[in-house]
């Protein structure tokens, strides 16, 4: 009697080590939050290390490539500057992106300004439909701010190298244009990502209901009068 005793003692022991050893389920949510701050993290988390690692890669390409971009967009910017400088007769170092778009879009400053000034005249003389009436003052004040005269002139003299200018504004806002497409491409790979984590951690769960099933079975057998209790592990 006393080693059937010790023998259900040691029984319940092992049960009990299995239960507090047994790996416990992992949090799908806790997954798609970790795979939508940083892809693949959520993978790993659920032990799909191949998944995990092949969306950190490409994350962080993702992410080289977008700084890369910027990189040549800034590159590209310097060389239309200096090239505006050297052959538009301006005499402006550096001014805002407006000017800079002038000047891709007006052979001459001008040309620009002529439209300035019918504009101004129009307003002035109520062909436009505004709520109040242009002014003297008005007049001249719309003039000053968007007239380009003195250094501000510009004058590209040669159509051919006009057009290479927009051809350099062009390259930047491709560069622009193409690290848009990496945001968008981060994006995805986080959703992606996400939906690999929440199902690696549902089989990841799965698998470990099964492997972690222990059941104690305890009966009396009447005929033998006795007690009889079995430990049940599937596998």
């Amino acid at each position: 009697m006393k080693y059937k005793f010790l023998i259900i003692i040691l029984i319940l022991i092992l049960l009990s080590s299995s239960i507090l050893h047994a790996e416990k389920p992992k949090s799908k949510a806790l997954a798609a939050l970790m795979s939508f701050a940083v892809p693949g993290t959520g993978e790993l988390y659920a032990k799909n290390t191949a998944s995990g690692v092949a969306s950190l890669a490409t994350e962080t390409l993702l992410w080289l490539g977008y700084f890369g971009l910027l990189q040549h967009a800034r590159w590209a910017e310097n060389d239309y500057k200096k090239y505006a400088l050297a052959y538009s007769n301006t005499h402006v170092a550096e001014a805002d992106d407006l000017y800079y778009t002038l000047l891709q879009d007006y052979y001459t400053s001008d040309e620009y300004n002529n439209h300035v000034y019918l504009y101004a005249r129009n307003a002035l003389y109520g062909f436009y439909n505004f709520e109040e009436p242009w002014t003297q003052e008005d007049y001249d004040q719309f003039l000053e701010e968007y007239l380009y005269v003195g250094n501000e002139a510009w004058d590209w003299g040669s159509k051919d190298v006009w057009y290479k200018y927009g051809e350099l504004r062009r390259e930047k806002n491709k560069y622009n244009i193409i690290s848009k497409f990496t945001i968008a491409g981060m994006l995805v790979n986080r959703l992606v990502s996400m939906v690999k984590a929440v199902h690696s951690v549902h089989l990841y769960n799965k698998g470990i209901t099964k492997e972690n099933t222990v059941s104690l079975n305890c009966g009396y057998d009447h005929i033998l009068q006795r007690f009889s209790l079995s430990l049940e592990k599937r596998f």
